[in-house]
């Protein structure tokens, strides 16, 4: 497994859009393909969800040796799919916090400054509406930016 992968897998669960079952089984086909892989090995040995979940907290984005164009491209990418799942759900106010906080973060560790000024337009509407300031109720805010945030990564996808 490499950098990348590790960086997508990582970033997959953290936005509950792969399960350590998935993974298991992402790293199972791996080893039918190359016996070599330690990492994808180690991974089909584990005998609890949790240990697949524990593998990839305790992996610092940090420590991946990757090139900011290619962080950005799979989080971008990885984003992608996360908000056709967002579009589906309701989201409490406190969740909705925690989103913003989270894609921020992960914007940052991606080196996607002009992804992270985005984000952040729509995290301060979000704390405006919710302190009556804004135009929009809270409600509306989430909604829009996910709807937004599609548009967005589709007119910037040529420009990592």
């Amino acid at each position: 497994m490499n950098d990348a992968e590790k960086f997508q897998f990582k970033l997959e669960l953290t936005l509950n859009l792969n399960s350590a079952n998935e993974i298991q089984n992402w790293a199972t086909a791996r080893i039918d393909q190359d016996i070599a892989d330690s990492d994808a090995l180690e991974i089909c040995f584990f005998s609890k969800e949790n240990q697949v979940l524990d593998y990839f907290n305790n992996i610092q984005f940090e420590w991946l040796n990757l090139e900011p164009m290619l962080k950005r491209k799979i989080f971008r990418n990885v984003l992608k799919r996360y908000i056709q799942l967002a579009l589906t759900i309701e989201y409490s106010e406190e969740l909705i916090y925690s989103l913003f906080k989270k894609l921020r973060e992960l914007s940052r560790i991606a080196d996607d400054e002009v992804l992270y000024d985005f984000i952040m337009h729509y995290d301060d509407e979000f704390y405006l509406s919710v302190d009556g300031i804004s135009n929009l109720v809270h409600e509306q805010v989430w909604p829009i930016f996910i709807n937004e945030l599609g548009k967005w990564l589709s007119s910037n996808s040529n420009r990592i």
